[in-house]
């Protein structure tokens, strides 16, 4: 059990948070702004015990973010919840996961001082490197390893951009005029698809486009009582996309989604009434399964369902996470001695 001493500012290292969130850069507020411009509150943030999952290329594995321990930091798991470890330790906030088969490492980015850098690292937590380092949010890296998807610009009014790994031969493939969140390559590297809007005031959308910006046509037509298309991914054989649907009319509600991308044929999976967020799909490389970060317990956990919306299973959090237990106040009175596993190991010091 790890001891904290504290003095009731409790707020779990939420200006790294907010850099890095699930939802924090990529995922619209009922206000229409990213959550990343949202102000700190005294309000203590949820804890995220299991986000952001990307599974291994032979299916075994899932990688994931949590704040658990008052930060994003990396973690990985068996994909029947087996075997969890987490990879990094550090003071930055890790985010926008990746695990595609050429890299045979784990990605992930840090966004620090309008740049970001984006990293592999083994399923083990060795060999950590440096891939590349850009001028702008959210790297994504084109499957052939190449080039490297950024975003540039403000939240409403985003350029995305492809470079070399380096950095050199930067070009803009968007006009900058609306929003492009959330941007995944298709598997053959030729298309790209993102969050979009086709003017401001119109609901969130998935789009699709050729990986120099040619071509570009919505592929969602959600109906309007069901919310917003976001976060596409696309499936292994690139003729699907799995996407999150936030409902607009029932607060903190979320389904995911199945998309036809040849016709734009839409089918909701694990549908539901209670306001829960079922969110930030991920294939399984079979193209049979679907992980995903969902609050159905009360806490955001990675779960896994079947295509068809069957078979419901959460993977993370066979133990509860508690933040704060057994306090005991100081002989002054100015500060409280509590317990808490919250980085995943209970200890007791003095």
């Amino acid at each position: 059990m790890t001891v904290f001493v504290a003095s009731f500012s409790l707020m779990l290292g939420f200006a790294c948070l907010i850099l890095s969130s699930p939802v924090a850069s990529t995922i619209e507020t009922a206000s229409g702004l990213p959550q990343v411009q949202q102000s700190p509150s005294p309000t203590p943030t949820p804890v995220h015990n299991g986000s952001l999952p990307v599974v291994s290329p032979d299916g075994s594995r899932i990688a994931f973010t949590s704040d658990r321990g008052g930060v994003d930091d990396l973690f990985v798991i068996g994909a029947d919840g087996s075997n969890e470890r987490q990879l990094t330790h550090t003071p930055e906030a890790e985010g926008n996961l990746a695990w595609p088969a050429a890299a045979r490492q784990i990605l992930f980015s840090v966004f620090k001082e309008e740049r970001s850098r984006l990293f592999g690292i083994d399923p083990d937590g060795t060999n950590q490197r440096e891939i590349a380092n850009v001028p702008g949010r959210a790297p994504t890296l084109s499957p052939d390893g190449r080039q490297v998807l950024y975003m540039a610009g403000t939240w409403t009014a985003t350029r995305l951009m492809i470079s070399a790994i380096d950095g050199s031969n930067a070009r803009q493939i968007t006009d900058g005029s609306s929003i492009a969140w959330n941007n995944h390559w298709s598997p053959n590297g030729k298309q790209i698809a993102f969050t979009g809007r086709n003017d401001p005031k119109s609901e969130l959308a998935v789009f699709v486009m050729n990986a120099d910006g040619s071509s570009r046509r919505q592929v969602t037509h959600v109906p309007a009582e069901e919310g917003g298309a976001q976060w596409p991914v696309w499936s292994p054989n690139g003729r699907q996309l799995a996407v999150q649907v936030n409902n607009r009319a029932q607060k903190n509600s979320a389904h995911i989604w199945i998309i036809d991308v040849a016709t734009g044929a839409a089918r909701k999976l694990a549908a539901h009434t209670e306001a829960y967020l079922d969110e930030t799909p991920s294939w399984f490389p079979d193209g049979k399964r679907i992980a995903f970060q969902s609050n159905r317990t009360g806490r955001m956990e990675i779960w896994v369902m079947n295509v068809d919306g069957s078979g419901q299973r959460k993977v993370t959090g066979a133990a509860p996470v508690a933040l704060g237990g057994d306090p005991r106040g100081s002989p002054d009175g100015s500060r409280i001695l509590f317990i808490s596993n919250r980085t995943g190991i209970y200890r007791f010091t003095s």
